[in-house]
């Protein structure tokens, strides 16, 4: 409940600081107000991530999940620790796949919006003085899908104390960097966001990689 709860509000934490800071929101209707600085590029820099959404779906979703139960079956029914172990290095070679595939594709996307960001922006009609923030978001953002790959490896080898921590560190950087960009100025608005999803994949990464290294010798061991 808190691993999802600490995620979204981790998702979130760094617009309410913008949104409830008077110098830069504006009054919407009611308690509602909205940040035209901050809103604009991170809607469209949000918009980035389909392509790496794809690819999470297809790498963590299909093919890591059969080699999960390969890996997992093969335990269930006694297999020899060879097959197991073999087993074991294909779930591996999926997930570094996986991971591959995501910066490959979220990092040509991220090419190709730096290259032509102020173009994109003049065509919707958004000022291109958003775009350094615009370059900022569109980083953050993918870092944030990393992130979600590495909480959906957690979560299928039943990690929850390790994706709890994650999703704590995601939120709590968020936040804590979120007013310290409004206290350096505008030049660094965005930064907060983009270090905290870089702090928490890489977090994640090291974590992930020190528990596959121990999986089987766990698996056997919490029986």
């Amino acid at each position: 409940m808190f691993t999802g709860l600490f995620f979204n509000v981790g998702v979130w934490i760094d617009k309410f600081v913008f949104w409830f800071t008077d110098n830069t929101s504006q009054y919407v209707i009611g308690p509602l107000r909205a940040s035209v600085i901050y809103d604009l590029p991170i809607f469209l820099a949000y918009l980035s991530i389909i392509p790496g959404m794809a690819v999470f779906l297809v790498r963590m979703e299909a093919d890591f999940a059969e080699q999960y139960d390969n890996f997992y079956n093969s335990i269930r029914n006694g297999d020899t620790l060879k097959h197991i172990k073999y087993n074991k290095r294909r779930m591996i070679y999926t997930i570094r796949q996986g991971i591959f595939e995501i910066f490959k594709v979220q990092g040509i996307t991220v090419v190709v919006l730096l290259l032509w960001g102020r173009e994109i922006l003049a065509l919707v009609g958004i000022s291109p003085l958003y775009a350094r923030l615009f370059y900022v978001d569109v980083v953050a953002v993918s870092m944030q899908v990393l992130l979600l790959s590495i909480l959906n490896v957690f979560f299928y080898l039943d990690c929850r104390r390790l994706a709890f921590f994650i999703c704590w560190l995601f939120m709590t950087s968020n936040f804590l960097l979120a007013l310290l960009s409004l206290e350096l100025g505008v030049s660094f608005y965005g930064y907060g966001y983009a270090v905290a999803a870089v702090l928490a994949s890489v977090v994640g990464l090291v974590l992930l990689s020190n528990k596959l290294r121990r999986l089987e010798y766990e698996t056997f061991m919490l029986q």
